[in-house]
C-alpha cells in the first residue's frame, strides 16, 4: 500500500510538473505572438509594396553602379612607355613555350628546361641566353591500382588517402605484405615542373611565368581571400592582395624571382610576363622585384595575358606608381578576366593599362588559351581605345 500510494506522489508530481512546463511554454508563445502581433501592426504603416517591388526591379543596375564605382576608385594613368606590339608578340610567344616547357618537363624527366627542344620555339629567339628556369612540386597521383595492403595500413584507414604514408608503410618485408588484403588505393609522388624562365640578350631581359595547367591552380584562382601586400623596405601596406596567388609565389617557385634577376645586367630593359595563373604571377613579382632591386625598378615593363583580377583598388593604385608601365591584354569574350568578381567578399579590380580584342569561340576554354591570345596579337587586332560595340545604356565595365 505504501508503494502504490508513492507511485501515486511520484506520478502525480511528474503530471504536475509536465503541466507545469507546458503552461509555461503555452504563456511563452502567446506573449510571443501578441509581441509579434505588435510589431506587425507598427510596421504596417510604413509598407509600401511598390517600395519593395521597385528595389527588387532596380537591385541589378545599383549592383552594376556599385561594382563601377569600384572599378573607377583604382586609377592607372597612361603608361609613360607606349605599348610595344613586336616585344608583345615575342612574350605572347613566350608565354606558349612556358606552358610546353611545363608540360615537357612533367611527361619527361631527362629534360632539362631547354627552349630550343619545345614545339614553338623560333629562331628569333637564338640571342637569348636562359638565365634560369623557375621550378616547383607538384603531386603527381597515378591511377587507381590493386595491391596487397598490410594489415596496419587496414586497420588505420586514413593511411589509404595519404599516398606518402603509404608508401612508408608499403616497404616493407615481403611475409607482412601477405599478411594483408587487397585493396584500390591511389599512390603518388611529388615531381618537379617548371613554372617558367628568365632570359638575356644584349638589348633586354625576359621573364616569364607559365599558364594555368592543373585543377588545384584553378581552385587557387578563385579562392579570393586576401591579404596585405607589404613593402618589405618600410612595412607599409600597399593594399590588398589575393591570397592564393602569393602562396604560390612565394612556397612553390624556386629560385625566387627576386634572387635570379641579381644575375642580370639592370641597366637593360626588364619585361615580366605571364598568361592566366602565369600573369597574377607576374604581377605580384614584377612588384616584389622593384621594391627589393630598386635599381632595376626604371626598367620594368609588365605584359600580362588573360590576367584575373590580383588586388583591391588601393592595391592598383600603388602599383601604378611603382610599376606604370604596365599593359594587359583581355580577350572580351574570355570570362577569366572577370574572376574574382569585383565585390564578393573582398574587393578586386585590374592593374595596368588595357588592350583589348574579341574572340569568341563559343566556351571558356577556346576563349581563354594561350593561342587564342598568340594569334590575336600576331594580327595585331588589339587596342587601347574605345570599343565600338552598341551600348546597352548600363555603362562600360572594364577594370
Amino acid at each position: 500500500m505504501d508503494k502504490f500510494k508513492r507511485r501515486q506522489f511520484l506520478l502525480g508530481g511528474v503530471a504536475a510538473g509536465t503541466a507545469a512546463t507546458f503552461g509555461t511554454e503555452f504563456v511563452r508563445r502567446q506573449r510571443a505572438e501578441a509581441r509579434q502581433e505588435l510589431i506587425d501592426t507598427y510596421a504596417a504603416q510604413f509598407y509600401d509594396p511598390d517600395d519593395i517591388i521597385q528595389a527588387a526591379v532596380t537591385g541589378d543596375t545599383q549592383m552594376v553602379e556599385e561594382f563601377q564605382a569600384i572599378q573607377a576608385s583604382a586609377v592607372f594613368p597612361p603608361p609613360p612607355i607606349p605599348y610595344n606590339r613586336e616585344m608583345s608578340k615575342r612574350l605572347i610567344l613566350l608565354s606558349r613555350l612556358a606552358t610546353q616547357q611545363y608540360i615537357t618537363g612533367r611527361n619527361d624527366p631527362s629534360y632539362d628546361g631547354s627552349l630550343q627542344q619545345l614545339f614553338d620555339y623560333d629562331s628569333s629567339l637564338d640571342k637569348y641566353r636562359l638565365v634560369t628556369s623557375f621550378r616547383g612540386q607538384e603531386r603527381q597521383v597515378n591511377d587507381s591500382i590493386e595491391i596487397q595492403v598490410p594489415q596496419e595500413v587496414i586497420d588505420d584507414p586514413t593511411l589509404l588517402n595519404d599516398p606518402t604514408a603509404l608508401e612508408d608503410n608499403l616497404a616493407q618485408t615481403e611475409d607482412v605484405i601477405r599478411s594483408g588484403v587487397t585493396a584500390a588505393v591511389k599512390v603518388g609522388r611529388k615531381i618537379d615542373v617548371f613554372f617558367g624562365f628568365l632570359l638575356e640578350s644584349e638589348e633586354e631581359s625576359i621573364l616569364v611565368f607559365r599558364g594555368t595547367q592543373r585543377t588545384a591552380e584553378w581552385v587557387g584562382n578563385i579562392y579570393a581571400v586576401q591579404e596585405d601586400y607589404i613593402n618589405p623596405q618600410t612595412g607599409e601596406s600597399l593594399g590588398r592582395i589575393h591570397t592564393g596567388f602569393r602562396r604560390i609565389a612565394d612556397g612553390i617557385i624556386n629560385p625566387l624571382a627576386v634572387d635570379a634577376v641579381k644575375q642580370i645586367n639592370p641597366n637593360k630593359p626588364c619585361y615580366i610576363s605571364g598568361h592566366s595563373l602565369g600573369s597574377a604571377l607576374a604581377t605580384l613579382l614584377a612588384l616584389d622585384i622593384a621594391l627589393a632591386v630598386p635599381e632595376l625598378q626604371p626598367q620594368l615593363q609588365v605584359y600580362v595575358y588573360a590576367s584575373p583580377r590580383v588586388g583591391n583598388p588601393d592595391f592598383v593604385n600603388s602599383y601604378a606608381q611603382i610599376l606604370p608601365n604596365t599593359f594587359r591584354i583581355t580577350n572580351l569574350a574570355d570570362p577569366i578576366p572577370t574572376m574574382p568578381p569585383t565585390k564578393l567578399r573582398a574587393e578586386f579590380v585590374h592593374v595596368g593599362e588595357e588592350w583589348s580584342f574579341l574572340s569568341q569561340g563559343g566556351d571558356i576554354l577556346p576563349n581563354h588559351i594561350v593561342d587564342t591570345y598568340r594569334r590575336a596579337v600576331n594580327a595585331e587586332v588589339e587596342t587601347n581605345q574605345s570599343r565600338n560595340f552598341p551600348s546597352s545604356g548600363v555603362g562600360d565595365v572594364t577594370a
